[in-house]
């Protein structure tokens, strides 16, 4: 019998790097796609369940799974916050408990690196020793810390159970079509004045093999995952072709309460804050602990990103 690998948020962008390489895996006989939403991805080897991870037959679902992966994850940011809220964190609780009742051999699970926090005292090259600061208006980066606590703390009580975290950059390339590919695609932006931050990508391809390779090893604990280098804020929205306006932070927060609140615009400030200063991040633990190497760096990245783009632009 071959191994079954289960994976929430299955039509989820991280997802997509990941499941080509558990399809080719000649080890792996089945692969369990959960999400919320229809079927987008299919290969031969996968089962699709149209299911919310707080569904009481999530248990069933996970029988025979010897790995999980657990993606599902509010990302674009929803009004209803509470929502948001118990999607994230009652969520993840109830596929770890899942996972525990079906004697799952191995969970991954995708955090960030905005767990850290976006702030003016961050070093360069964060290693995972560093306590998680979440900004605590990011529903996004304040959800991730707070899975990560009652995880590592759930799993600790659980030493039969691989436990894996993989705190990631921001994940770019040719397929990314999210929240950050629409500002990069715009004529202008607001951004705030006075600031000049660094972002620190990671290709999908690089992604999808970190994530293949927490399954092929035995690596518990926490790791970072990204790029060495980052890139200044102002080269990429100057090598995307828009035009930023700049604004002092407290205005420029104000309106985009305000504009979310309208539905003029996809997110409230607590994605500002989280641009507001650098996180960067160390990925030496990983390296060393399974032999990755980023194939692409966070400049090529972004420009693999411009070429699809262009790509796409000229096919219409």
């Amino acid at each position: 019998m071959g191994i079954t690998v289960a994976v929430t948020g299955a039509n989820s962008y991280f997802a997509s790097t990941m499941l080509p390489l558990l399809a080719a895996d000649e080890a792996v006989e089945k692969i369990i796609g959960i999400d919320v939403t229809p079927q987008r991805a299919d290969y031969p080897k996968l089962k699709f369940v149209q299911m919310d991870v707080r569904d009481k037959g999530l248990a069933d679902v996970l029988k025979g799974c010897h790995t999980v992966y657990h993606l599902a994850f509010v990302v674009d940011e929803r009004h209803d916050k509470k929502q948001t809220n118990d999607i994230n964190i009652n969520g993840s609780k109830a596929v770890f408990d899942a996972c525990v009742k079906n004697k799952v051999k191995k969970v991954i699970y995708t955090s960030s690196a905005t767990a850290y926090g976006a702030h003016r005292e961050n070093p360069l090259s964060i290693t995972e020793e560093r306590p998680l600061n979440p900004n605590p208006d990011s529903y996004y980066s304040s959800g991730k810390a707070q899975v990560e606590a009652f995880a590592q703390e759930f799993f600790a009580r659980h030493p039969e159970i691989v436990f894996t975290i993989l705190r990631a950059g921001l994940c770019a390339g040719p397929n990314i079509n999210n929240m950050f590919s629409d500002f990069w695609s715009r004529k202008a932006s607001i951004f705030i004045s006075g600031r000049d931050p660094y972002i620190q990508l990671i290709h999908e391809e690089d992604l999808g093999t970190a994530l293949y390779l927490a399954y092929k090893k035995d690596i518990p604990g926490v790791y970072n995952v990204a790029a060495a280098d980052a890139l200044a804020t102002r080269w990429v929205f100057a090598k995307a072709g828009v035009t930023l306006v700049r604004l002092p932070a407290r205005i420029l927060k104000t309106i985009a309460n305000i504009a979310f609140a309208l539905h003029l615009e996809k997110v409230s400030q607590g994605w500002l804050s989280l641009s507001e200063y650098t996180i960067h991040i160390s990925s030496e633990k990983f390296k060393k602990a399974t032999g990755w190497q980023p194939k692409w760096t966070s400049e090529a990245t972004f420009l693999d990103y411009l070429a699809a783009r262009k790509g796409r632009s000229k096919g219409k």
